[in-house]
């Protein structure tokens, strides 16, 4: 697990999916403030499909242990497509992977570098997006018409709040992982818009384990 998570190809991919997942996010922003019913149904498909990518590529950084991990189910990782199953894949694959949305500086103490998390409820947890994710699911499905539903309404009222949480969450990423056997920790700092316009990642690593801090 040590050495997929700082493989240079898995973090090229990792970019590779950002630059997907950045284009869906810019069109969302242009086009989802528009009330329209098709519209919304629109904008809630492009989420799914942001959810679907920041999950393979969180699976890009562990894809060999991922693909051991499906197999020990009896089931193979290339079928896999479900954004929300395979987030929670991982989070079972990997519990000492953590995901923070952080501030764009990073600050330093007394030489140190400090990777500052974003307040919690400003962005989305794994967790969130699953959650997230299955809701956009039933936007895309046909209420029963004998069945007083208003939530194409309700979620199109929200969603200037969904996708500025979902930029948030995106636009500047930490991938922070304990290995505790070896004592050692690798941090994977990643940025939407790099020096050139497009994602860049950086990776850190250490002797000893992190700690996060409550921040509720």
């Amino acid at each position: 697990m040590t050495l997929e998570i700082r493989d240079r190809k898995n973090l090229e991919k990792y970019v590779q999916q950002m630059l997907e997942l950045k284009a869906r996010l810019s069109y969302i922003k242009e086009n989802g403030s528009k009330k329209d019913r098709f519209q919304i149904e629109n904008t809630a498909l492009h989420i799914r499909k942001i959810i679907e990518t920041f999950a393979f590529s969180l699976m890009s950084l562990q894809k060999d242990s991922y693909r051991k991990y499906r197999e020990s189910a009896n089931a193979d990782f290339l079928n896999d497509w479900n954004g929300r199953e395979i987030l929670n894949n991982l989070l079972k694959l990997n519990p000492d992977l953590f995901f923070e949305p952080i501030q764009k500086e990073i600050r330093a103490v007394d030489g140190t570098k400090v990777i500052q998390p974003l307040d919690k409820k400003q962005v989305y947890s794994i967790k969130q997006l699953s959650k997230l994710y299955e809701r956009c699911g039933g936007i895309l499905h046909v209420s029963n018409p004998w069945k007083n539903c208003k939530k194409i309404e309700s979620f199109g009222g929200e969603l200037p709040r969904i996708i500025e949480r979902l930029s948030l969450t995106f636009e500047d990423q930490s991938i922070l992982v304990n290995h505790w056997k070896s004592n050692i920790s690798t941090a994977v700092i990643v940025t939407l818009t790099g020096q050139d316009g497009n994602p860049s990642i950086y990776l850190a690593v250490s002797d000893g384990n992190f700690a996060l801090l409550d921040r509720s």
